[in-house]
């Protein structure tokens, strides 16, 4: 089994968070990698994430998001797919780099999806170009969910 290194990074390409994944699939500008989450249990707008629950984690080179189906630890029911709004991932043989823009898009198992985290977003000093990218991203993941 190929294990692939994530690295999440800000806005700005500083790194914020660092963890391993196992390679599922890879295609021409896509790769599919299996996590566990690693950290304490959080609450997500009314979902629990606990350590141990099961990402499937796909990212995009030519996208501007990254979708993770996420997968109850014991029972493997969907609790949720969230979707990190960011530049085209930087996919390599053994990592993939993702810089994130704040703004995410939850959806839940019965299709309901709310948009998270606009006022960072606004908040971050993106030019026009970027801030319509990302903007074109979001509505791209709502028409797909």
């Amino acid at each position: 089994m190929t294990t692939i290194t994530v690295i999440k990074q800000d806005y700005s390409g500083y790194e914020t968070w660092r963890y391993f994944g196992n390679l599922i699939s890879r295609q021409n500008n896509e790769i599919k990698i299996e996590a566990f989450f690693d950290r304490d249990d959080t609450q997500l707008e009314g979902i629990i994430l606990k350590r141990g629950d099961r990402f499937i984690e796909t990212y995009f080179s030519d996208r501007w998001y990254n979708i993770f189906e996420i997968q109850e630890q014991t029972s493997g029911l969907l609790k949720c797919w969230y979707c990190n709004i960011g530049y085209p991932a930087v996919i390599t043989d053994d990592s993939i780099a993702y810089r994130d823009l704040a703004l995410d898009l939850l959806v839940y198992p019965d299709g309901q999806q709310k948009v998270l985290d606009e006022d960072e977003f606004s908040a971050l000093p993106l030019s026009p170009d970027v801030q319509a990218a990302a903007r074109q991203a979001l509505v791209e993941l709502q028409i797909k969910f």
